[in-house]
């Protein structure tokens, strides 16, 4: 596959749609093939027969689903070309491969992928492996396509965003990659392992172009690390880390604006104190500004006569006196056996309320402070059981 020629390919364009098509590796390569290996010697003798270039690589490993703990080692390692994709399953292999390993230590060979870091260090704790000339994807198109990535040099651009922002294709992440790498892969599993990989390589084939088309090309070293025996360093041995000096982030996001209290809310936090005179639609209790509701439930606790109820009721001490506390027990129209469960507020001394002058108001009034659940207790305690169907037939 040869990378385009045409600098107007990578020119910022209007909005377009989202892509439709998936990203398949035989549709950019029909003359590729596809390799799954789980033997240590036929891996050795297909990577013998590599030229030195550059490859997108992948890693893959048994996911975890339980809290705290570690991760299962590598068991999938992804090379792919213009040629040929590798699936190896070291999982599978007695040993880890000779040739594999010199592959991956060798700066003759270059090892493509998004945020590669982590899949390095974690092949050298897994195997003692040590990687060499490792480009991260995101880290170049970020230094070479400036004007289409801003952000923080070191955000990861997700290989996905990547493959649909320069080759208009889709590349399918679903629960496939959670899946388990250690076993026998199957046909959709070698299909997503393969478009990985490759999806990897053809990114890179565009932004190196790029990159030779440029008059100021960038430097290697802010987008390429080495990682050896787990420690990411320049080709020199000087630590490495994401750095471009000349980059550009773009303007800071604008502050958050914090919400101004609506009218309604000042209203409505103003006549809490009181019992409200708004229709039944409008009628809101509480300082969550909430609607009052019951869940159809309040026609067994609202009875005028209480003592329907309970016959050993008694009225508290209290009900009468408007003056004792700022919330007085209503009598009118819900039981006041509820006692602070269906409390009130009442109307301070010298205050001009206006009086209640429906009984949709006057339930309003008496329930903002009522809990149903507390209320069903009270029934469940002071209610003689329901008869049940042979009693009623015996009677």
């Amino acid at each position: 596959m040869d990378p385009p020629s045409n600098p107007s390919l990578f020119e910022k364009t209007l909005p377009r749609p989202a892509p439709t098509l998936s990203y398949s590796w035989k549709e950019q390569c029909p003359g590729a093939q596809l390799l799954y290996i789980q033997d240590a010697e036929l891996a050795n003798k297909e990577l013998s027969t590599l030229a030195p270039g550059a490859f997108g690589f992948d890693l893959e490993w048994k996911p975890t689903f339980v809290k705290g703990a570690g991760e299962n080692p590598v068991a999938l390692v992804q090379l792919a070309n213009d040629e040929t994709i590798l699936l190896l399953q070291i999982s599978a292999m007695k040993e880890f491969p000779a040739k594999l390993e010199e592959l991956l230590g060798s700066s003759d060979f270059v090892k493509v992928g998004v945020a590669i870091q982590n899949d390095t260090q974690k092949l050298y704790r897994d195997y003692r492996v040590s990687t060499c000339n490792c480009v991260d994807l995101s880290l170049l198109a970020r230094s070479i396509d400036n004007d289409r990535w801003k952000g923080k040099y070191n955000s990861s651009l997700g290989l996905a965003r990547l493959i649909e922002s320069y080759e208009y294709r889709l590349l399918d992440k679903g629960r496939i990659s959670r899946s388990n790498w250690a076993g026998q892969l199957s046909k959709p599993q070698q299909l997503y392992a393969g478009n990985d990989a490759h999806a990897g390589y053809t990114v890179y084939r565009r932004l190196i172009a790029m990159v030779n088309s440029s008059s100021t090309p960038p430097k290697s070293v802010w987008y390429t690390f080495d990682s050896v025996r787990g420690r990411l360093c320049q080709p020199s041995g000087e630590q490495w880390r994401a750095y471009n000096p000349i980059y550009d982030p773009g303007p800071p996001p604008p502050p958050r604006v914090s919400k101004e209290p609506k009218a309604a809310d000042d209203e409505a936090s103003n006549n809490s104190s009181g019992p409200s005179q708004l229709p039944d639609n409008k009628l809101e209790g509480g300082l969550n500004k909430r609607p009052f509701r019951t869940r159809g439930r309040a026609g067994r606790f609202v009875s005028s006569q209480p003592q329907a109820l309970n016959p050993s009721f008694r009225e508290p001490k209290n009900a009468g006196n408007s003056g004792s506390s700022s919330r007085q027990f209503s009598a009118s129209v819900a039981p006041s056996h509820y006692g602070p469960l269906l409390s009130s507020p009442s109307p301070q001394a010298g205050s001009s309320a206006a009086p209640i002058t429906n009984s949709s108001q006057q339930r309003h009034s008496d329930h903002v402070g009522f809990r149903p659940q507390a209320a069903r207790r009270w029934h469940r305690r002071h209610t003689p059981p329901t008869p049940n169907k042979s009693e009623k037939q015996q009677s």
